[in-house]
């Protein structure tokens, strides 16, 4: 029965291209934001999130489990990897984190309704 919900909530994206927003605050008290983007059936991912400082972005070519990982390229030559996990049910909305070739952590929230 949980997965006739699943199948009723991406027939009903299909026909959009869902936008997930983005936002953190990192331990230093940096703030941030970004987006998920995709076509209406979960594929071609991207992923941009920023702050003042730098600008990180992967893509991901769908997003058919409950936990996504995506390789991202930041400025400066910095690398790492953002892990989304999102409910199985509803709009795509969770927590993340991406871990950075720096040291850095970043614990982020999105939502594809609505603020995060």
């Amino acid at each position: 029965m949980k997965w006739i919900g699943v199948l009723a909530g991406l027939l009903v994206m299909v026909g959009c291209s869902p936008t997930v927003k983005m936002a953190y605050v990192d331990a230093a008290g940096k703030h941030g934001s970004g987006t998920v983007t995709m076509d209406g059936t979960l594929h071609n991912g991207k992923l941009s999130i920023s702050d003042s400082a730098q600008t990180c972005a992967g893509t991901f070519p769908n997003w058919s489990n409950l936990t996504l990982v995506v390789p991202v390229q930041c400025t400066g030559g910095i690398t790492g990897t953002a892990t989304l996990s999102r409910a199985m049910d509803g709009p795509i909305s969770g927590e993340g984190t991406m871990q950075l070739s720096n040291g850095e952590t970043k614990r982020f929230v999105y939502n594809s309704v609505g603020d995060v």
